[in-house]
């Protein structure tokens, strides 16, 4: 088992106000929404939920999330399972100016055998693509 953490993360000034971001942040269901057509909602609850993440080549894996943390206005943090592979999400929010400076970070905690070779191999470049699409939405 893998246990280096390896970081995937983007960021992006978004024309809105933090108190409003951190509001639709904090409901889970709008995660999805604004993950766009890689996310397929399994099942929504209000502390987590199960996905479906579409990936290249016909590539797909189902992620089991969960909350872990609120504070507000400045942080939505939870946690990811996929098999023996562990993550945790972090949307931090900082004011900046009329706006807000919003980075969506992954941290990967432990990577089974099939999760770190697909990272290895441009996974990783790709979450990053979907990460900064995300917060593409938030605007």
């Amino acid at each position: 088992m893998w246990r280096r953490v390896r970081s995937i993360a983007a960021r992006r000034h978004v024309p809105r106000p933090r108190a409003e971001l951190y509001e639709q942040l904090a409901d889970l269901r709008s995660h999805w929404q604004l993950a766009g057509r890689w996310v397929q909602p399994l099942e929504l609850r209000e502390d987590g939920g199960v996905v479906k993440v579409l990936g290249p080549a016909g590539l797909h894996r189902t992620i089991h999330t969960t909350l872990t943390g609120l504070r507000e206005p400045e942080c939505v943090a939870g946690e990811a399972r996929i098999g023996r592979t562990r993550a945790s999400i972090q949307w931090l929010l900082e004011a900046d100016g009329a706006g807000t400076l919003v980075t969506l970070r992954a941290d990967v905690l432990e990577a089974g055998p099939l999760d770190r070779a697909m990272l290895a191999l441009g996974g990783r470049r790709w979450m990053q693509g979907r990460f900064a699409a995300t917060l593409q939405r938030l605007g």
